[in-house]
Parts: C-alpha cells; sequence; structure tokens
C-alpha cells in the first residue's frame, strides 16, 4: 500500500496518473533539442512578471505547502514538496504527505525559453521511471509549474505554451487542478 501510494505521488508530482499505475522498465536518457536549456545554463531564480522568456530560470531550490499545493495532489495527501533543480539538470524532489512520510523523487530535466511559459520535460529515475512534460513560468520568486506524466502513456494530454496553465487535458481533470505553486527557498 505505501509502495502504490509512494508511487502515485511521484506520478501525481510530475502530473495526474489514474488509481492503476504499472511498473515499467528504465527509460534511456536522451539528448536535449536546439532550443532547450538545460539546469546546467540557469544559476539563479530571477524573473518578474514582464521577463522575457529567455530570461526566465527555473535552478534553485523551491518549496510547495498549503494552498500552493496543486488541488490533484492535496486530494493525494500530500502537504508539502520541496523541489531543487540543479544546474547540472538533474532535479531531486522531498514530497512530505499529511502523514509526515517522506517521498524521494530524482531524475534529469530540461527546459525551453523559447516560450513564455517555457516548457520543460522530465525523466524520473527514482523510485521508478516515468517522463513527463509541461510548463512553467518564474514570477520574482514563484514558480508555476504544471506538468503531466507522457510515459508510460496515462491517457493525458501535457498543458502547452499557447493553452496556458491550466491545460492539461484528460479524465478527471478540472481546469486548474495540476497547478503547483512553488516559492524560492
Amino acid at each position: 500500500m505505501i509502495a502504490l501510494f509512494a508511487f502515485a505521488l511521484c506520478a501525481g508530482l510530475l502530473g495526474c496518473v489514474p488509481d492503476s499505475v504499472k511498473d515499467t522498465a528504465p527509460l534511456d536518457t536522451g539528448t536535449s533539442s536546439d532550443d532547450s536549456v538545460t539546469g546546467g545554463t540557469d544559476d539563479s531564480t530571477g524573473g518578474g512578471d514582464d521577463t522575457a522568456p529567455s530570461e526566465q530560470k527555473i535552478t534553485g531550490a523551491w518549496r510547495s505547502e498549503g494552498d500552493n499545493i496543486a488541488p490533484l495532489l492535496l486530494a493525494a495527501g500530500v502537504a508539502k514538496v520541496d523541489a531543487q533543480f540543479n544546474g547540472d539538470g538533474s532535479y531531486t524532489t522531498v514530497v512530505t504527505d499529511t502523514g509526515g512520510r517522506t517521498f524521494n523523487l530524482a531524475g534529469s530535466y530540461t527546459v525551453s525559453t523559447a516560450t513564455l511559459p517555457g516548457t520543460v520535460s522530465m525523466r524520473q529515475t527514482v523510485p521508478t521511471s516515468l517522463e513527463a512534460e509541461g510548463i512553467w513560468q518564474v514570477d520574482g520568486s514563484r514558480l508555476r509549474y504544471e506538468v503531466v506524466q507522457t510515459s508510460p502513456d496515462q491517457g493525458f494530454t501535457p498543458p502547452t505554451p499557447s493553452g496556458g496553465f491550466g491545460s492539461t487535458r484528460g479524465a478527471n481533470v478540472e481546469p486548474d487542478s495540476n497547478i503547483q505553486i512553488y516559492v524560492a527557498q
């Protein structure tokens, strides 16, 4: 039961996933596209409401808790999420549930700042392998983040820059239910 809960949380952190999930084989790491920036080129959390896409920064330590937790994660029992996007393109996340248990997630990410909001692709490797895609935007010390699992396919369509925040599509996904807000730490 705890293993399933942990997997649901990790998949939920990266987006929405139905209750029936399966273990999958590890994913290869792939490479980033020419218009993407890996975490290696981001070294601050600067930006503001009028920040140009190329000036957006995702690297750094971020925390989401209370009213900033996405409704989908609140429903899964998430109380706090601490995320660290590293300059080398890796990320680590510690999810704390309402019972005080913690779950560690890790993998790699690639971002693109060609649009506003920017796009993010993730390859989680710990505790299980999966891929996710979505959008993000930094406004001062806030990171707005909406990501959904894409592999293994769970029947969800990730949000897009043109659709904006709240554009995740899939069964039982309400508008804005998958938007996470983080505060720089």
